[in-house]
């Protein structure tokens, strides 16, 4: 994320399938040891499509340092939690 409008966020997409009601989705990013440096969504999402956009800032809306990073999406569905997860790369 350099500001030159290649490449400077990335967006993360999840489909919620059959659920009948509203389920807590969250998505955080987090380093290579583990600490969380984004909450980037924690809510209520019905059925459908969503996508959420990161732009390479920490919670303290402080640009990341390089390397790589966790991604963790979770679904609270019925009486389990759904897990995706990821790794991305941040280079400037």
């Amino acid at each position: 994320p350099n500001g030159d409008g290649v490449n400077d966020v990335i967006n993360i997409s999840y489909k919620l399938l059959r659920v009948t009601s509203a389920v807590p989705v969250s998505i955080e990013f987090f380093d290579l040891s583990g600490r969380r440096v984004r909450q980037l969504y924690s809510s209520e999402d019905l059925l459908g499509e969503y996508a959420h956009t990161w732009d390479g800032r920490d919670d303290g809306d402080v640009l990341v340092a390089p390397g790589l990073y966790l991604y963790r999406i979770t679904a609270e569905v019925q009486s389990d939690q759904e897990i995706e997860s990821g790794v991305v790369a941040v280079a400037y």
